[in-house]
């Protein structure tokens, strides 16, 4: 049986996502087979698996660098907050239900159980080569009973590497703090340390090393550099979110609070192209193109739309500048949004709309979640491929559908959907991940630049292992562990 590695930090983004993804990607250029793994992971953006459900969208991304379909064991546990203290519970691709963190911890849920089967299901596919990632802080005392970090390493009696975010200082402090405070039988587990983010002649560390290396008796394994690559990833949470690209055609993404799965403007940086997120009026400016995302709690969303001065913003672009909504942000641009149960909002309730389109919406307990294709108004005779996930069911109550869903997980369907309007400008959809077709892109584009723009064949999974190779790349060549 093949040895399974495992990386852990110190603290939250350090960088264990991307080095889980690197590693993944090294050992598929092999030719071995590998898959990730992340036990429970806390995130907005999620990606329907291919077995059924969602997973976070990381463990997505690092199936796909590993040559790997998604799969719902390499997420088992995925919690996706709603405001500050509630989190939509999603165990093996399925929603549970909305809990508080006590309720979650105290919960009959069975995480341990739920996490060992996903790692005998994943061990079974790869005899025993399993590359996991770690949450948060390896190991914390106020954390009682913690499944995500070293007890999965244990069950698989994995090598544990310790990555160690340098931009943010006490690095080797941190190190040694985590390594003398973990119980001895999770100790033996590390092998050692490699420092993540580094600016500037590696050399200046060499005493740090040393000093580090005596302590624990561990080795520092590598020190890899700050890689601009990274952010055109597929991102963990927001704080990966950062403006990219230095094109002519100036994009503004609506970054409301809840914001979730917008790595899908990824493959916008192979286009001429500039996207910025703005989070305040003053910074919207008079882009090209403004997007409107999506999000995991349309009523926050549109609650912070209206306080920060951004709905009337929107409102008055409308019909001059293009826009274009996904998911969430397809739902804030119609009339009104209700949720008899609270399962979107928190309590049951209605919320007025941006009213740019003559629809309602309506959330359901059950959550579409699946790989779709749909056929374009605007593109006849073209199938157009994305994703959904999502709980909220449209009526028109006066527009008309800009689209047809034809196709979820490979079963027929016939559902209206979306809203296409040249003369307006205003392009809006359910399904995630649509510019990843180049017509739609192309589509979108011309729209924004007013003349015809022809963009790349990528698609998003394309330009996402472009990256990926390129991040992988930098890895290999400064870190000495044996793959």
């Amino acid at each position: 049986m093949k040895k399974s590695i495992y990386i852990l930090a110190t603290q939250s983004n350090s960088g264990k996502t991307v080095l889980v993804t690197a590693l993944l990607r090294l050992i598929n250029r092999r030719s071995r087979i590998t898959v990730p793994f992340k036990a429970q992971n806390m995130s907005l953006n999620s990606y329907p698996a291919l077995n059924g459900g969602e997973i976070a969208l990381a463990q997505a991304m690092q199936a796909y660098a590993a040559g790997f379909e998604p799969l719902v064991e390499m997420n088992p546990i995925l919690l996706k907050p709603i405001g500050d203290m509630t989190s939509e519970v999603i165990v093996m691709g399925k929603p549970v239900g909305l809990m508080e963190y006590r309720e979650y911890s105290r919960s009959p849920l069975d995480k341990w159980r739920i996490i060992r089967n996903a790692l005998i299901k994943l061990m079974n596919i790869t005899n025993g080569l399993i590359i996991g990632e770690g949450a948060g802080s390896a190991y914390e005392p106020n954390i009682t009973s913690d499944v995500a970090n070293f007890r999965p390493a244990d069950y698989l009696n994995a090598d544990v590497y310790v990555v160690l975010d340098i931009s943010r200082g006490g690095a080797f402090t941190s190190a040694l703090g985590l390594y003398n405070s973990v119980p001895a039988r999770w100790r033996d587990l590390i092998k050692g340390f490699i420092i993540n983010r580094f600016r500037g002649d590696p050399r200046i560390l060499d005493d740090a090393v040393k000093w580090l290396e005596e302590k624990t008796g561990r080795r520092v394994f590598g020190v890899i550099p700050e890689v601009n690559y990274a952010h055109y990833l597929w991102p963990e949470d927001s704080e990966a979110m950062v403006d990219f690209g230095n094109g002519s055609i100036d994009v503004a993404v609506v970054s409301y609070p809840g914001i979730s799965n917008f790595h899908e403007f990824s493959v916008l940086a192979m286009e001429d192209v500039h996207v910025r997120f703005v989070k305040w009026p003053d910074s919207l400016g008079e882009p090209d193109l403004l997007i409107l995302p999506g999000a995991k709690n349309t009523a926050l969303a549109m609650d912070w739309l209206r306080r920060s001065g951004l709905d009337h913003k929107i409102i008055k672009m409308a019909g001059s500048t293009p826009i274009l909504a996904i998911c969430g942000g397809f739902q804030l641009i119609t009339e009104v949004m209700s949720d008899p149960t609270g399962v979107e909002f928190g309590n049951p309730g209605h919320v007025k709309g941006l009213g740019l389109i003559k629809a309602r919406v309506v959330y359901h307990e059950d959550k579409i979640v699946a790989h779709s294709k749909a056929m374009l108004n605007a593109l006849p005779g073209k199938v157009i491929k994305g994703y959904e996930i999502r709980r909220g069911r449209l009526t028109y109550t006066g527009d008309e559908a800009g689209m047809i869903i034809t196709e979820r997980n490979g079963n027929p369907v016939r559902e209206p959907d979306g809203y296409f309007n040249e003369d307006e400008g205003v392009f809006a959809t359910s399904l995630h991940d649509i510019l990843s077709n180049p017509e739609v892109r192309s589509l979108v584009l011309t729209m924004a630049k007013g003349s015809r723009v022809i963009t790349s064949e990528y698609t998003s999974i394309n330009a996402l292992l472009h990256w990926v190779d390129e991040v992988a790349t930098i890895v290999n060549s400064n870190l000495t562990i044996d793959l």
